[in-house]
């Protein structure tokens, strides 16, 4: 699956670009909370949207598809009413794609079926699940997949974050039952989710300097610093809340010192959201019981509802204690939110044939900090079950909603 060349088109950078500064929608008010998060409508239909592109790449995989996926997709984010809309366009769209694919009218019981069973094959039988992480991780997760090792010098440093705020009636800035939680690796069925927390990780930094609840009470601080991966801001946000708490000197100075160690070994000033794609097959979730009910209703509900009973996700949070072998996924980079916002792809410097003068002795140390690192990246390991959940609103909430309007019951 050719990912790259759709995810690095600036075509689709642009209009995910449209789609987050849209003047249109950019007042208007979501009465959705994500994680205890107060989630802007236009970044919750950038959510919708890559929610599409993700399913989209999944289900038609053909390149010589994309001028006409990018021509509708920006035509239905420039005119949607809601998101309820924004979804069953979205769904009409597939739809459209796959239906010209295929050779068929959508005009018969027995084409739609047929459309069904295809989207149920790519996307259930041979789709996938997700996990995310930073880019810092990437090299290490192609090359030795996603492990349970727990870096318990790390583990101690985020106790003692915790200890601090928690003296201050903080309780679990960063999240309760550390060391239980890393001895999982946190998957989900659903794309949106995926890219929710790709945006967010590591979960404990995206919480420890703007997006925990408790910067409610601080004053002008910066929602979007972790987001936007602006290390002076997060650091800003960081000490504002610290002064909030009335924290002592040394007490700021422990946290603080501890923000600038993660920060850096895990890159976050050039991170990008990465994703790792795990064949449904292989966590046993490539079936759906009621598959043969779905395909049947064709009659009775509209094709884009029954594409979001087969899409939706089933799995928000799925709990694996066993390690996933590298061979059996593939990881993804995917456009950063700072990305987007500038509608400009980040530049690196090639530093490849460039001579190092690192002895071995620091490049094995730098290797184990990166595998040090590399367990508490994982985006779900600090994340709340309830609030994982409460992300379905993207997808299932919707239809259902869909469903009793189209119905009327």
């Amino acid at each position: 699956m050719n990912f790259k060349s759709l995810l690095k088109n600036k075509k689709l950078l642009a209009i995910l670009h449209d789609i987050l500064v849209n003047e249109k929608t950019k007042n208007k008010i979501s009465n959705v909370s994500i994680n205890g998060e107060d989630y802007t409508y236009n970044q919750y239909s950038l959510l919708i949207a890559m929610d599409l592109v993700i399913k989209y790449q999944i289900i038609i995989n053909d390149e010589s598809y994309h001028n006409l996926f990018f021509q509708k997709l920006e035509t239905i984010t420039k005119d949607y009413q809601d998101h309820q809309e924004l979804v069953i366009k979205g769904n009409k769209l597939l739809i459209e794609l796959i239906a010209q694919k295929l050779n068929l009218q959508v005009n018969t019981t027995e084409s739609k079926k047929e459309i069904l069973k295809y989207i149920y094959d790519k996307y259930i039988v041979n789709g996938y699940c997700f996990h995310s992480f930073p880019s810092a991780l990437k090299k290490t997760v192609e090359e030795e997949g996603l492990t349970q090792d727990i870096d318990y010098k790390e583990l101690s440093d985020l106790k003692k974050i915790n200890y601090i705020f928690d003296k201050h009636n903080y309780k679990n800035i960063i999240s309760r039952d550390l060391k239980a939680k890393s001895k999982a690796i946190y998957i989900t069925d659903s794309p949106a989710m995926a890219y929710y927390y790709a945006f967010r990780s590591p979960e404990y930094l995206a919480e420890l300097t703007s997006l925990s609840k408790y910067y409610e009470n601080v004053k002008n601080y910066n929602k979007n610093a972790f987001y936007e991966k602006d290390y002076q801001s997060c650091k800003s946000n960081l000490v504002s809340l610290c002064e909030h708490v009335r924290m002592t000197v040394k007490e700021e100075n422990t946290i603080l010192k501890s923000f600038d160690r993660r920060w850096h070994a895990l890159k976050m000033t050039k991170s990008t959201p990465c994703i790792a794609f795990i064949k449904r097959s292989d966590l046993a979730k490539d079936s759906l019981p009621n598959i043969d009910k779905i395909i049947d209703s064709v009659d009775k509900l509209d094709l884009s509802i029954l594409i979001s009973k087969i899409t939706d996700s089933r799995y928000p949070v799925i709990r694996r204690y066993s390690d996933i072998n590298s061979l059996n996924l593939m990881v993804i980079t995917m456009p950063s939110y700072r990305e987007i916002k500038n509608n400009e792809f980040l530049a690196y410097e090639n530093t490849k044939g460039l001579k190092t003068t690192k002895t071995r002795e620091v490049y094995q140390e730098d290797k184990m900090e990166a595998r040090r690192s590399f367990k508490y990246a994982y985006s779900y390991g600090n994340a709340n079950v309830l609030a994982l959940t409460g992300l379905l609103l993207i997808t299932l909430g919707l239809t259902l909603s869909i469903i009793i309007k189209v119905v009327g019951g």
